[in-house]
């Protein structure tokens, strides 16, 4: 069984990995904190797009999001409204959203999704 890495990241982790047929991303993060839970979103989304290509995947073929939030409640209808807007409706993911302790103060939403791979 083989095993596809993408983006090794300081030795640490791999942003993406391939195996038995399924993407694994791992949590991402937006990179201009500035925004709020919308635009955080919109950006940790575009980045998952990106690295589903590389691994030959896209959102159509996600399979589960886990979605962490830094204030569930108050957040949860903005993120949604940005999920809403990319997620294709007619491949909806199964999805869990919840509210952590993330790990720098200006980031409001982390998303790690699996995917199939596009056959």
């Amino acid at each position: 069984m083989s095993i596809s890495r993408f983006q090794p990241n300081n030795g640490r982790l791999s942003h993406a990995l391939v195996h038995n047929g399924i993407v694994y991303v791992t949590g991402q993060v937006p990179v201009d904190r500035t925004q709020d839970v919308r635009g955080q979103t919109a950006q940790v989304l575009a980045r998952i797009d990106e690295l589903l290509a590389e691994a030959g995947s896209d959102k159509a073929h996600i399979l589960f999001a886990q979605v962490w939030l830094k204030h569930a409640v108050k957040d949860f209808a903005e993120m949604n409204a940005a999920w809403d807007a990319w997620v294709p409706k007619d491949a909806l993911p199964a999805r869990a959203t919840v509210e952590a302790n993330l790990a720098a103060e200006n980031i409001l939403v982390e998303i790690a999704v699996q995917a199939a791979v596009r056959s």
